[in-house]
């Protein structure tokens, strides 16, 4: 419980985004898809949102682990481990999504991501993860 009071804004960065996370994917974008007439540009946001908000929260959870694992290491450190890590995920989820499912390789979820990690960049320069 004492890790989460030490990092409490960085936990709450993850929070936010798993509850904004399941939000999206649950209720509003099943809602916002059964409308037939919806905004092409509304149905493309939605459906790289989660990679947007799942870049975010992965990116949080490797800084926090990071942090607590290699407390001897920099900040800076920690966040170049982070990236390389998220954006890894990211890739190889597309890249199994594509050979498991079928599913089409979407660049634009690889580019939500990196938009993601650069929000957390910003985030984390400002305060939140010290």
């Amino acid at each position: 419980m004492n890790l989460f009071k030490q990092n409490y804004k960085a936990t709450l960065v993850i929070i936010i985004g798993l509850v904004s996370y399941i939000y999206n994917q649950k209720i509003y974008r099943p809602k916002v898809y059964s409308i037939s007439e919806s905004n092409e540009y509304l149905i493309f946001l939605l459906g790289v949102l989660p990679n947007f908000i799942g870049a975010i929260i992965t990116f949080s959870t490797f800084i926090l682990l990071f942090k607590i694992l290699y407390s001897k290491k920099s900040f800076r450190q920690n966040m170049v481990q982070s990236t390389i890590w998220t954006i890894s995920l990211v890739v190889f989820m597309e890249l199994e999504r594509l050979v498991s499912s079928e599913i089409r390789f979407d660049f634009f979820d690889i580019i939500a991501s990196v938009i993601g990690i650069t929000f957390c960049f910003v985030l984390y320069k400002k305060g939140v993860g010290n």
